[in-house]
């Protein structure tokens, strides 16, 4: 039986070292940076960091080129925002709050997380990122206050013909 990816990419990027190792990489794929100043960024040896890109490697998150005995990693742009869609779309269901699933007939939901919000005297505007995209609603100042919505929340944007409805 074929393991889902999200507890593949969950466990991947749950080691800490692992993770500071994804985000020191570059993120285009015409940059790349060698294990030996990964490791003196990270403050660990190049075995280590060896060892956590292999994995990541694996993942398919990283690729990598040999020059002579070096190698050059760099992160692969692409797979990193399907990996992101894909926790993007598995992670927010687990933390919802039990009672609270909701359920919308809208076939087009999107689920992110809340980057922007900015309250006028009647509406408010809410800007969501969902799969390194982001998406803009406005909302009434009472959806708002009804939803708590902060910076940071996982909240959903439900799109419904010409209408962009927010759901937390």
């Amino acid at each position: 039986m074929t393991e889902p990816p999200a507890p593949r990419l969950m466990r991947a990027l749950g080691d800490p070292v692992r993770f500071r190792l994804l985000a020191a990489l570059p993120a285009e794929a015409t940059a790349e940076v060698a294990v030996g100043e990964l490791a003196g960024i990270l403050g660990v040896s190049g075995s280590v960091v060896s060892q956590h890109l292999r994995v990541l490697a694996g993942l398919g998150l990283v690729g990598h080129r040999r020059q002579g005995r070096r190698v050059h990693y760099f992160v692969r742009a692409d797979a990193v925002r399907a990996a992101r869609q894909t926790l993007g779309e598995a992670l927010p269901g687990l933390f919802a709050p039990a009672g609270r699933q909701l359920m919308l007939s809208a076939r087009n939901q999107l689920w992110g997380r809340v980057v922007d919000i900015h309250r006028g005297d009647v509406t408010t505007d809410v800007t969501i990122e969902v799969g390194g995209q982001l998406v803009a609603a406005v909302i009434t100042n009472a959806s708002a206050d009804r939803l708590g919505l902060r910076i940071g929340d996982v909240a959903g944007a439900a799109f419904k013909a010409l209408d962009v409805i927010v759901l937390k």
